[in-house]
Protein backbone atom coordinates (compact mmCIF):
# COMPACT_ATOMS: atom_id res chain seq x y z
CA UNK A 1 0.00 0.00 0.00
CA UNK A 2 1.46 3.32 -1.10
CA UNK A 3 1.92 5.77 1.76
CA UNK A 4 0.54 9.29 1.37
CA UNK A 5 3.55 11.58 1.71
CA UNK A 6 1.47 14.77 1.68
CA UNK A 7 1.17 15.11 5.48
CA UNK A 8 4.89 14.35 5.92
CA UNK A 9 5.80 17.08 3.43
CA UNK A 10 3.41 19.54 5.08
CA UNK A 11 4.75 18.99 8.59
CA UNK A 12 8.35 19.14 7.34
CA UNK A 13 7.67 22.55 5.77
CA UNK A 14 5.80 23.64 8.89
CA UNK A 15 8.76 22.66 11.10
CA UNK A 16 11.13 24.67 8.90
CA UNK A 17 8.79 27.67 9.17
CA UNK A 18 8.77 27.31 12.96
CA UNK A 19 12.57 27.45 13.10
CA UNK A 20 12.75 30.39 10.66
CA UNK A 21 10.16 32.35 12.66
CA UNK A 22 11.31 31.33 16.10
CA UNK A 23 10.91 34.76 17.71
CA UNK A 24 7.47 35.34 16.19
CA UNK A 25 6.30 31.92 17.38
CA UNK A 26 7.76 32.62 20.81
CA UNK A 27 5.79 35.89 20.98
CA UNK A 28 2.59 34.15 19.82
CA UNK A 29 2.91 31.48 22.53
CA UNK A 30 3.49 34.12 25.22
CA UNK A 31 0.51 36.13 23.95
CA UNK A 32 -1.76 33.07 24.06
CA UNK A 33 -0.59 32.24 27.60
CA UNK A 34 -1.20 35.84 28.69
CA UNK A 35 -4.71 35.73 27.21
CA UNK A 36 -5.39 32.44 28.97
CA UNK A 37 -4.09 33.59 32.37
CA UNK A 38 -5.60 37.09 32.37
CA UNK A 39 -8.95 36.50 30.64
CA UNK A 40 -9.88 32.88 29.96
CA UNK A 41 -8.86 31.09 33.17
CA UNK A 42 -10.41 33.68 35.55
CA UNK A 43 -13.75 33.51 33.74
CA UNK A 44 -13.90 29.82 32.77
CA UNK A 45 -12.53 27.96 35.79
CA UNK A 46 -15.00 29.36 38.36
CA UNK A 47 -17.93 28.78 36.00
CA UNK A 48 -16.92 25.19 35.27
CA UNK A 49 -16.71 24.32 38.96
CA UNK A 50 -19.85 26.34 39.77
CA UNK A 51 -21.87 24.57 37.08
CA UNK A 52 -20.93 21.24 38.68
CA UNK A 53 -21.88 22.57 42.12
CA UNK A 54 -25.20 23.86 40.77
CA UNK A 55 -25.95 20.35 39.56
CA UNK A 56 -24.79 18.82 42.86
CA UNK A 57 -27.07 21.09 44.90
CA UNK A 58 -30.02 20.56 42.53
CA UNK A 59 -30.26 24.03 40.99
CA UNK A 60 -31.35 22.39 37.69
CA UNK A 61 -34.16 20.69 39.61
CA UNK A 62 -35.32 23.95 41.21
CA UNK A 63 -35.00 25.99 38.00
CA UNK A 64 -36.65 23.39 35.82
CA UNK A 65 -39.65 23.05 38.11
CA UNK A 66 -40.57 26.65 37.30
CA UNK A 67 -39.45 27.39 33.73
CA UNK A 68 -38.44 23.94 32.48
CA UNK A 69 -41.95 22.96 31.24
CA UNK A 70 -42.22 26.23 29.27
CA UNK A 71 -38.77 25.67 27.81
CA UNK A 72 -39.75 22.10 26.94
CA UNK A 73 -42.90 23.19 25.07
CA UNK A 74 -41.23 26.03 23.18
CA UNK A 75 -37.93 24.38 22.22
CA UNK A 76 -38.86 20.66 22.38
CA UNK A 77 -36.02 19.69 24.65
CA UNK A 78 -35.72 18.37 28.20
CA UNK A 79 -36.65 20.83 30.96
CA UNK A 80 -32.99 20.68 31.89
CA UNK A 81 -32.27 22.50 28.64
CA UNK A 82 -33.45 25.61 30.50
CA UNK A 83 -30.61 25.20 32.99
CA UNK A 84 -28.12 24.65 30.14
CA UNK A 85 -29.27 27.87 28.45
CA UNK A 86 -29.23 29.78 31.75
CA UNK A 87 -25.65 28.77 32.58
CA UNK A 88 -24.44 29.31 29.00
CA UNK A 89 -25.92 32.80 28.81
CA UNK A 90 -23.45 34.24 31.32
CA UNK A 91 -20.58 31.72 31.35
CA UNK A 92 -19.99 31.73 27.58
CA UNK A 93 -18.23 29.14 25.44
CA UNK A 94 -16.71 26.59 25.72
CA UNK A 95 -18.03 26.42 29.31
CA UNK A 96 -21.49 25.77 27.79
CA UNK A 97 -20.23 22.55 26.16
CA UNK A 98 -18.69 21.47 29.47
CA UNK A 99 -22.00 22.02 31.32
CA UNK A 100 -24.16 20.34 28.67
CA UNK A 101 -21.81 17.36 28.51
CA UNK A 102 -22.12 16.98 32.30
CA UNK A 103 -25.92 17.13 32.10
CA UNK A 104 -25.89 14.47 29.38
CA UNK A 105 -23.52 12.17 31.28
CA UNK A 106 -25.72 12.39 34.38
CA UNK A 107 -28.83 11.49 32.39
CA UNK A 108 -30.58 14.87 32.36
CA UNK A 109 -30.30 15.34 28.58
CA UNK A 110 -30.50 12.73 25.82
CA UNK A 111 -27.99 12.87 22.95
CA UNK A 112 -30.48 14.69 20.69
CA UNK A 113 -31.54 17.08 23.45
CA UNK A 114 -27.92 17.84 24.35
CA UNK A 115 -27.05 18.43 20.68
CA UNK A 116 -29.97 20.82 20.26
CA UNK A 117 -29.33 22.63 23.56
CA UNK A 118 -25.65 23.11 22.71
CA UNK A 119 -26.49 24.40 19.24
CA UNK A 120 -28.65 27.30 20.45
CA UNK A 121 -26.78 28.04 23.70
CA UNK A 122 -23.64 29.50 22.14
CA UNK A 123 -22.46 32.80 23.63
CA UNK A 124 -19.23 34.57 24.37
CA UNK A 125 -18.61 35.58 27.96
CA UNK A 126 -20.55 38.89 28.27
CA UNK A 127 -17.96 40.50 30.57
CA UNK A 128 -15.19 39.68 28.10
CA UNK A 129 -17.29 41.06 25.23
CA UNK A 130 -18.16 44.25 27.08
CA UNK A 131 -14.46 44.91 27.76
CA UNK A 132 -13.37 44.29 24.16
CA UNK A 133 -16.29 46.06 22.46
CA UNK A 134 -15.92 49.14 24.68
CA UNK A 135 -12.40 49.51 23.29
CA UNK A 136 -13.57 49.07 19.69
CA UNK A 137 -16.58 51.38 20.06
CA UNK A 138 -15.64 53.86 22.83
CA UNK A 139 -18.44 56.05 24.22
CA UNK A 140 -21.05 54.08 22.26
CA UNK A 141 -22.93 51.99 24.80
CA UNK A 142 -25.81 51.38 22.35
CA UNK A 143 -23.58 49.58 19.82
CA UNK A 144 -21.79 47.61 22.56
CA UNK A 145 -25.07 46.37 24.08
CA UNK A 146 -26.54 45.66 20.63
CA UNK A 147 -23.60 43.41 19.74
CA UNK A 148 -23.74 41.65 23.12
CA UNK A 149 -27.51 41.05 23.18
CA UNK A 150 -28.20 40.21 19.51
CA UNK A 151 -26.73 36.66 19.77
CA UNK A 152 -29.19 35.85 22.59
CA UNK A 153 -32.21 36.70 20.45
CA UNK A 154 -30.84 34.90 17.39
CA UNK A 155 -30.01 31.77 19.39
CA UNK A 156 -33.54 31.66 20.80
CA UNK A 157 -34.95 32.23 17.31
CA UNK A 158 -32.87 29.37 15.86
CA UNK A 159 -33.71 27.12 18.80
CA UNK A 160 -37.41 27.65 18.13
CA UNK A 161 -37.33 27.43 14.32
CA UNK A 162 -35.05 24.38 14.14
CA UNK A 163 -36.56 22.41 17.02
CA UNK A 164 -37.60 18.82 16.50
CA UNK A 165 -41.31 18.22 15.91
CA UNK A 166 -41.75 15.97 18.95
CA UNK A 167 -40.23 15.68 22.38
CA UNK A 168 -40.38 13.11 25.14
CA UNK A 169 -41.87 14.33 28.40
CA UNK A 170 -39.29 13.83 31.12
CA UNK A 171 -39.76 13.67 34.85
CA UNK A 172 -37.96 16.42 36.74
CA UNK A 173 -36.10 14.90 39.66
CA UNK A 174 -33.27 15.92 41.97
CA UNK A 175 -29.83 14.44 41.43
CA UNK A 176 -28.34 11.69 43.55
CA UNK A 177 -25.62 12.83 45.95
CA UNK A 178 -22.11 11.51 46.47
CA UNK A 179 -19.65 12.65 49.11
CA UNK A 180 -19.12 16.40 48.60
CA UNK A 181 -15.34 16.23 49.04
CA UNK A 182 -14.98 13.57 46.35
CA UNK A 183 -17.36 15.44 44.05
CA UNK A 184 -15.48 18.74 44.39
CA UNK A 185 -12.12 17.04 43.88
CA UNK A 186 -13.31 15.35 40.68
CA UNK A 187 -14.89 18.61 39.47
CA UNK A 188 -11.61 20.54 39.89
CA UNK A 189 -9.58 17.83 38.13
CA UNK A 190 -12.07 17.65 35.25
CA UNK A 191 -12.12 21.45 34.89
CA UNK A 192 -8.31 21.70 34.88
CA UNK A 193 -7.97 18.98 32.23
CA UNK A 194 -10.46 20.83 30.05
CA UNK A 195 -8.70 24.17 30.62
CA UNK A 196 -5.31 22.73 29.66
CA UNK A 197 -6.83 21.55 26.39
CA UNK A 198 -8.30 25.04 25.85
CA UNK A 199 -4.87 26.61 26.44
CA UNK A 200 -3.34 24.25 23.90
CA UNK A 201 -5.94 24.99 21.23
CA UNK A 202 -5.70 28.76 21.75
CA UNK A 203 -1.90 28.55 21.46
CA UNK A 204 -2.09 26.54 18.22
CA UNK A 205 -4.33 29.13 16.56
CA UNK A 206 -2.22 32.03 17.80
CA UNK A 207 0.77 30.37 16.11
CA UNK A 208 -1.18 29.69 12.90
CA UNK A 209 -2.39 33.28 12.79
CA UNK A 210 1.18 34.54 13.29
CA UNK A 211 2.46 32.39 10.41
CA UNK A 212 -0.44 32.63 7.94
CA UNK A 213 -1.60 36.16 8.77
CA UNK A 214 1.56 38.13 9.67
CA UNK A 215 -0.09 41.50 8.93
CA UNK A 216 -3.05 40.74 11.23
CA UNK A 217 -5.83 41.18 8.70
CA UNK A 218 -8.89 41.40 11.01
CA UNK A 219 -11.09 38.94 9.11
CA UNK A 220 -8.50 36.15 9.18
CA UNK A 221 -7.52 36.86 12.79
CA UNK A 222 -11.18 36.58 13.86
CA UNK A 223 -11.74 33.37 11.94
CA UNK A 224 -8.78 31.83 13.77
CA UNK A 225 -9.52 33.16 17.27
CA UNK A 226 -12.24 35.55 18.43
CA UNK A 227 -10.15 37.55 20.91
CA UNK A 228 -7.45 38.18 18.30
CA UNK A 229 -10.05 39.28 15.77
CA UNK A 230 -11.73 41.71 18.15
CA UNK A 231 -8.35 43.01 19.30
CA UNK A 232 -7.31 43.87 15.73
CA UNK A 233 -10.52 45.90 15.27
CA UNK A 234 -9.43 48.30 18.05
CA UNK A 235 -6.74 49.87 15.86
CA UNK A 236 -7.92 48.79 12.38
CA UNK A 237 -8.51 51.63 9.91
CA UNK A 238 -11.99 50.51 8.91
CA UNK A 239 -15.35 52.24 8.74
CA UNK A 240 -17.61 52.08 11.78
CA UNK A 241 -20.15 49.84 9.99
CA UNK A 242 -17.50 47.39 8.78
CA UNK A 243 -16.20 47.08 12.34
CA UNK A 244 -19.74 46.31 13.55
CA UNK A 245 -20.22 43.66 10.87
CA UNK A 246 -16.85 42.01 11.54
CA UNK A 247 -17.41 42.11 15.31
CA UNK A 248 -20.81 40.39 15.13
CA UNK A 249 -19.41 37.82 12.69
CA UNK A 250 -16.56 36.96 15.07
CA UNK A 251 -18.98 36.75 18.02
CA UNK A 252 -21.49 34.60 16.10
CA UNK A 253 -19.04 32.18 14.51
CA UNK A 254 -16.74 31.98 17.53
CA UNK A 255 -13.47 31.30 15.74
CA UNK A 256 -11.84 27.99 14.84
CA UNK A 257 -10.15 27.87 18.23
CA UNK A 258 -13.52 27.73 20.03
CA UNK A 259 -14.77 25.11 17.56
CA UNK A 260 -11.74 22.93 18.26
CA UNK A 261 -12.25 23.34 22.01
CA UNK A 262 -15.91 22.34 21.83
CA UNK A 263 -15.17 19.42 19.52
CA UNK A 264 -12.53 18.24 21.98
CA UNK A 265 -14.87 18.52 24.98
CA UNK A 266 -17.49 16.47 23.10
CA UNK A 267 -14.99 13.93 21.75
CA UNK A 268 -15.97 11.10 24.11
CA UNK A 269 -19.72 11.63 23.67
CA UNK A 270 -22.24 11.27 20.83
CA UNK A 271 -23.37 14.90 21.11
CA UNK A 272 -23.42 16.29 17.57
CA UNK A 273 -20.71 18.80 16.67
CA UNK A 274 -22.12 18.96 13.12
CA UNK A 275 -25.40 20.40 14.44
CA UNK A 276 -23.46 22.96 16.48
CA UNK A 277 -21.41 23.98 13.43
CA UNK A 278 -24.47 24.37 11.17
CA UNK A 279 -26.17 26.61 13.76
CA UNK A 280 -23.06 28.82 13.82
CA UNK A 281 -23.30 29.27 10.05
CA UNK A 282 -26.98 30.20 10.34
CA UNK A 283 -26.27 32.51 13.28
CA UNK A 284 -23.41 34.24 11.46
CA UNK A 285 -25.50 34.88 8.34
CA UNK A 286 -28.48 36.19 10.32
CA UNK A 287 -26.32 38.37 12.56
CA UNK A 288 -24.40 39.97 9.70
CA UNK A 289 -27.64 40.63 7.81
CA UNK A 290 -29.32 42.27 10.82
CA UNK A 291 -26.30 44.44 11.65
CA UNK A 292 -26.06 45.46 8.00
CA UNK A 293 -29.67 46.67 7.84
CA UNK A 294 -30.07 48.25 11.31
Amino acid sequence: MKQNKGPLLFFTIFTIILFKNNQAIHDAILSSCELFITRLFPSLFPMMVLSDLFIYFDLPFLLCKWIGPIFQKVFHTSPYGAFAFFISSFSGSPANAYTIKNLHEQGYLSVDEASHALAFSFFSNPLFLYTMLSLIFPNDLYTVLKLILLPYFINLFLGFCLRKKTTTLQEIKPSSREDFGNFLSKSIKKAMNTLLFILGSVTIFFILNKILNPTNIPLFSGIFEISQGLNTLITAELSYKIKEILAIFFISFGGLSIHLQIKGILSDTKISYKTFFLYRIYQSLLSVFLIFVI
